[in-house]
């Protein structure tokens, strides 16, 4: 786990700002020695409270239309398309901060919510941080970036999908809403192409892409060195 990178991303999920870099370290505009001491102090408290629980499973891929052999599911969008183009097979993946996670943020929420915030966005970049740092113990050097249902074109419904194809609820604990979000909140589920080396994400096919806050402010809700 690289913990500057986990507060980097989470100054970031904050709105501050990238400027410098000072012995391999970015410097961000705006930030305050009170608001970085916070910072440092949520994320020695996510050390202790956060309880990763992890779960994958492997799926051969269909073409024409773009699937999940076994299952059937149909796998929407133009990003994905692209980034599965020369995969083969493909991992789902669901990972969780677990319930403790969720109730101290919301416990900081009734009493500090500064707090709450900066735990929120620091739990959020640990969580990212924590699957990055799983998927190199998997064993696929060729495989693509993490794509998420929710983010680009790529259907939030499929969150449904991966969620009963892995069995989320019993296997780590995580239940899914009638909306398709997940609970606990620092729960992620995303799907990974085998076979490919597509780990640059791109901004091209994202809904989001005239709205989004990051590229207002010059960066990405990614990492693209």
């Amino acid at each position: 786990m690289d913990f500057q990178i986990v507060r980097e991303n989470a100054l970031r999920y904050l709105g501050y700002r990238s400027q410098t870099t000072i012995d391999d370290k970015l410097v961000f505009e705006g930030l305050t020695p009170e608001i970085s001491d916070l910072l440092n102090e949520c994320m020695d408290e996510i050390k202790q409270i956060a309880q990763p629980k992890v779960i994958v499973k492997k799926f051969k891929i269909a073409k024409d239309p773009l699937r999940l052999e076994e299952s059937g599911d149909e796998i929407i969008g133009e990003q994905m398309a692209d980034m599965l183009k020369d995969c083969e097979e493909c991992l789902l993946i669901g990972c969780t901060l677990g319930i403790a996670m969720e109730r101290k943020i919301k416990f900081y929420a009734k009493i500090n919510m500064t707090k709450s915030t900066v735990m929120d966005a620091a739990a959020s970049a640990y969580l990212e941080e924590y699957c990055d740092r799983y998927e190199e113990t998997l064993g696929f050097d060729n495989r693509t970036y993490r794509a998420c249902p929710g983010y680009g074109d790529f259907p939030l419904e499929f969150n449904r999908r991966i969620a009963i194809l892995l069995d989320i609820s019993k296997k780590i604990g995580v239940t899914i809403t009638p909306n398709n979000l997940l609970i606990p909140q620092k729960s992620m589920l995303g799907l990974i192409g085998i076979g490919s080396d597509k780990r640059k994400k791109s901004c091209e096919n994202c809904v989001m892409k005239e709205d989004c806050p990051f590229r207002k402010r010059g960066q990405r809700c990614y990492r693209n060195d």
